[in-house]
């Protein structure tokens, strides 16, 4: 009987290592697809809009939102362990989503802001005269 157990639990170890590579595996293959999925999605708007600065927004955007809403999940999350509020997990998980997600493109809207007026500021203070001098620096 002893026996049969180890033999029972030998194979259960091996196969629940086996379901952690497989898992492991197939997490490290979406997170993959996923930034393939925004890189091409933000090289797509900047050929077709022939500004890469639109690309550069896209990609901002993207990125704040993706790494929005698992923020703002686990911040929900926090919140209702702290202060023990007994609600449904879905719908904790759900309202962080949404509030992460709102948060993330905030942020980028003030990142696009803040960018474009320091480009205007710049533009601004450098002369034409200036800019061919660093230019001739440069090349």
């Amino acid at each position: 009987m002893a026996l049969f157990a180890l033999i029972f639990l030998v194979v259960a170890l091996i196969l629940i290592g086996v379901g952690i590579v497989v898992g492991l595996m197939v997490c490290g293959l979406a997170a993959v697809l996923v930034a393939v999925g925004v890189l091409s999605s933000s090289i797509v708007v900047g050929l077709l809009t022939r500004r890469p600065l639109a690309a550069v927004r896209v990609l901002l955007f993207q990125c704040a939102l993706l790494a929005g809403v698992p923020s703002g999940v686990l911040c929900a999350w926090l919140v209702s362990y702290t202060l023990a509020t007994g609600s449904s997990g879905w719908l904790i998980s759900l309202y962080g989503a949404v509030g992460g997600a709102v948060a993330g493109v905030v942020i980028a809207f003030l990142l696009d802001f803040i960018i474009r007026w320091l480009h205007t500021w710049a533009a601004a203070k450098l002369t034409d005269r200036t800019r061919r001098r660093i230019m001739n620096r440069v090349a």
